[in-house]
């Protein structure tokens, strides 16, 4: 049988890698990895990682084949997910449907995404841990500063700043929240 939260973990953990890291091959990649890891235990997160437990376990073992091919497919849907939304689906043929209304849904599915994230290593792991993935995540919400600037007078639209910060605080709001109920389903 598959253990839904094993998969659930897998796929989180692969959208986690792909997404923050992107192939980045240096110390930065390998952090958001090592928080990945750190978040998600027990997910194996990487194929070449879920491949070695193959390799290294009983190869006759028919459980363990189901066991791990779950986990692969898993790991692949969660980096599917993550290059869609970096690419905002140009590397897809996944098209936004109309009934959205909305003109750019990949900002505020970035930022739901994020928050989910930023809350699952926060929540699971020591605060140095967390400061990896927030700056990691830093491009992504205004932060105060932005507004700061325009509270001094910058000449920037105090408003537009204003309601674009709100927004996107509720938007990794929602992606916390996201992150708490599927845990707990």
């Amino acid at each position: 049988m598959v253990d839904t939260d094993t998969m659930m973990n897998e796929m989180g953990g692969a959208f986690m890698v792909a997404w923050l890291a992107g192939g980045v091959g240096d110390l930065g990649g390998a952090l958001v990895l090592a928080a990945a890891w750190m978040a998600i235990g027990g997910a194996h997160i990487l194929p070449m990682i879920t491949w070695c437990h193959i390799m290294t376990g009983d190869l006759a073992d028919g459980d363990a084949w189901q066991d791990n091919g779950s986990r692969l497919i898993a790991q692949v849907i969660g980096a599917v997910l993550a290059v869609v939304l970096i690419t905002e689906g140009e590397s897809s043929a996944v098209v936004a449907p109309e009934m959205w209304g909305v003109d750019d849904m990949w900002g505020p599915l970035g930022l739901i995404a994020g928050g989910a994230l930023l809350w699952t290593v926060y929540d699971r792991c020591d605060a140095w841990v967390t400061a990896f993935v927030v700056l990691a995540l830093g491009t992504m919400v205004g932060g105060a500063s932005g507004m700061a600037s325009n509270i001094m007078g910058d000449g920037g639209d105090i408003a537009a700043m204003a309601s674009h910060w709100v927004l996107d605080g509720v938007m990794v709001g929602i992606g916390a929240m996201a992150s708490v109920k599927i845990s707990e389903m």
